[in-house]
Formats: C-alpha cells, structure tokens, sequence
C-alpha cells in the first residue's frame, strides 16, 4: 500500500462558522463560507491572503514585488516577441530548448505561465492518449482510507486562499486528487501533494487541466518513489543531495555532518511538495518554470541554492536544536525569487542529469541492500521469538515436589529429632 509518513501539515483546519441566523438552515461548508466571506481578508492577485500590516515578511514581498516590477515587464515584451513567432499558438515546446530555457528561467507572466506549463509538459498529448478521461476517473470508487486522508486535507491546504476557503474549491480540489488517486494506483494519495494540486488548481484555474498538469509533471519528474512505501526514491535522493553539497555547498555540508543532522529531517518536504508549502509561493512559481522543463534536478539545484543563502545562518546555529528551530523558517524568507534562482544556477561546475542519476542509482542499491538487511534481521527476531515461545509451551510441566524417604535422610532426621 501507499505510505506517507509526513505529520499533519497544519495545526488546525480554519475556525468553524457562526451559528446560522433564525431561519436560515446553512450546511457546515456554507456556513465556512459565509464565515470566510465576512472576515474582510485582503487578497493578492493569486488569490492568497495578504499579509497584514507591519508583518515584516510580508513587506519584505510587497517591496521586492514592487522592486521586480520593472524587470518582470522587460521580461514580459521578450516572452510576448518569442509568442509572436511560435509555429501554431501555445506550442512553446516547439522553440529550441536553449531558448526555452532561458525564457523559463528568466520566470514566466502570470498572463502566460498557464499556456506555458501545458505545452511544456505536454498535457494535451496526454489528455488525448489517455484511453480514460478525466470525468471517467471520477465515477471511480476510492478505497475508503484514501478518501478519508483526502477529505481530512481539504481544508488544510493554503487556508489563506480564497478559492480553498469556499465549498466549491475545496471541492475541485478533492476531485482532481480523486482522480489522481484512481490514475496513479501505486501512489493513490499522499499528504503534500495536495499542495501541489492546489497550486496547479491556482495557476490553471481548471480542475482538469490542473489534474493532466499534475499527472504530466509527475510522470516527467519521475518521483512516483517518493509517495510509496518506504519512501526508498526520496532517501535516496536525500543521500545524493547530501553527495553534491559537500562539493557544492561544502561549508554547510560540514557543519550538517558535524551536528549529525540527517538532510531528510530538513528537505524532505521540499521534495515531496516540490518546494510548494516551503517557499513563498512567487518564488515557487519561479522554480516551477524551470522543474516543468529541465526536470527534478532543479529541486537538487534549488535545495542548494536555499542552503547556500543561508550559509552564514548555519555556521552561527552551533547545536542540532539550533539548526532545527531555524530550518522551517530558512525557505520561507526566500521572498527574492531572482536572486535564489541565480544563486541555484551560478556558481556551480556542470551539475548534470546522467551524474544525479549514476549517484541515486549507487543510493538506491544501497538503501534497498540495508532495507533488505533489515528485514532479514526483524524476521529472524520474529521467528526466534516464536520459536522460544513454542519450546516453552511444549516442554513438560515441572513435576510437584516430592518426601525425600532414601533410608540416609531417614536416619539424619532421626538424629537431629534426638539432639531436639
């Protein structure tokens, strides 16, 4: 079966809603609508909740947004120019990929980014091949455990948006995981891919084509290791990051090993959410452009470049419990998006896809050698305890003790009855 390990990703669902007035008879989502609606949250243009005056995170992003402006608009002319010139419309997989890439890592409109993503991975090749349509997956039964775990994340996922804090939204979202669910069995769900549909749910803002988008990239990024069973790809991928770093963020890489903290305990929900619940979502964004076209090696490339912005934060921790406390905080204040990007593919040697790949295949025959091991090792305890438990039950009860009557002791209680 599917398997995800992650903890509950928010505390708590969002406040439930006001007892209804006299006459009115509003169901539970209602009425968390209404409550929602009356609250008078501000929004940003994604439809995310912006952040209230005097919190520093959130004008450290209106400043920046407002600094990259001028910038986002130069960019915005050259993508438009290159639009131009496309063969048939929307068919940006067609430029050359240098061209593309560059255009990608230069950041996309967000005009643009849906028409963009869906030629990059390929959706509509997808869409029509598929011998089972979207609607099709949705008629289909989940087993109950998955549906329950499905509903239980509704509402925890981005509460600070307006269209998962309505009914409907949350209901677009339960589909496209629903028939996630039914098209990857393997998979079925895991906690932090609810992040990921909902993101996708934002950009698209079309539940099926949010879901070809979620299949398509997750076909292309191959992570299907990450979401099942002992999660053996996301270990494994762990132990190259940690390979890469000491060559290409090595102070930090010394500093982690020499507080004996294990990458996974930091990044794993970097991977597992494709940065989507770590990141300021502009910033998010920004690494999706890129991860639809060059594939999985830029969570490696991001996850360094996180690490190597906070390099001086991490030399200063000096304990476990130092590093950990500031860990969450470290992704969340990469609100300059441009300035992670160019670190992440700055200043590196050549970071190439057949060397991540020769070191996770090296990381996975090791993983699966010792998880093996393992196994082996929890079983023969099993079969050595049962076998203790089934030599005790089958051997003889003791015999009740019996008058020693041999004629010796006959004649020493005798002696010692005459010294009485």
């Amino acid at each position: 079966r599917p398997c995800c390990r992650m903890s509950p990703l928010l505390p708590r669902p969002p406040p439930r809603p006001p007892p209804a007035a006299s006459g009115e008879d509003l169901s539970e989502e209602e009425g968390l609508d209404r409550a929602v609606m009356k609250a008078g949250d501000e929004f940003d243009s994604l439809g995310f909740v912006e952040p209230d005056h005097g919190d520093s995170l959130g004008e450290s992003m209106k400043s920046y947004r407002e600094w990259f402006q001028a910038k986002a608009e130069r960019r915005l002319k050259r993508l438009e120019a290159r639009q131009e010139k496309l063969p048939q419309p929307g068919d940006w997989a067609s430029l050359p990929k240098a061209t593309l890439k560059a255009l990608l890592r230069k950041g996309l409109s967000p005009e643009h980014r849906p028409e963009v993503w869906w030629s990059c991975l390929g959706c509509e090749a997808q869409r029509q091949r598929s011998p089972v349509a979207y609607q099709q997956y949705l008629q289909e039964k989940l087993e109950l455990s998955t549906a329950e775990t499905i509903e239980r994340d509704l509402t925890r996922t981005f509460p600070n948006h307006r269209k998962f804090r309505s009914a409907a939204g949350r209901g677009e979202l339960r589909n496209v995981l629903h028939a996630f669910a039914r098209r990857w069995p393997s998979v079925q769900y895991c906690q932090g891919l609810n992040f990921i549909a909902g993101l996708l749910l934002v950009v698209l803002r079309d539940e099926e084509r949010a879901f070809w988008a979620l299949v398509c990239a997750f076909d292309a990024l191959g992570v299907e290791g990450y979401y099942t069973e002992g999660m053996t790809l996301l270990r494994a991928d762990m132990s190259v990051l940690s390979i890469f770093m000491k060559t290409r963020c090595s102070k930090v890489a010394k500093e982690l090993q020499r507080l004996n903290i294990d990458l996974l305990s930091i990044c794993s929900e970097w991977y597992l959410t494709w940065f989507a619940k770590s990141l300021p979502i502009a910033t998010v964004l920004r690494v999706w452009d890129t991860l639809f076209f060059e594939g999985f090696k830029i969570l490696f490339r991001v996850a360094m470049g996180v690490f190597k912005k906070v390099e001086q934060e991490v030399l200063q921790c000096g304990s476990f419990d130092g590093v950990m406390e500031r860990a969450k905080r470290w992704p969340r204040d990469m609100v300059e998006h441009n300035e992670l990007l160019k670190i992440s593919f700055g200043g590196y040697t050549p970071f190439r896809r057949k060397d991540l790949l020769k070191a996770r295949d090296e990381a996975l025959v090791r993983i699966e050698r010792e998880d093996e091991e393992h196994r082996r090792e929890v079983q023969a305890r099993r079969e050595a305890s049962k076998a203790r438990a089934a030599a005790s039950s089958a051997a003889p009860p003791p015999a009740p003790p019996t008058m020693d009557s041999s004629p010796l002791r006959v004649e020493d209680r005798a002696r010692k009855d005459d010294a009485g």
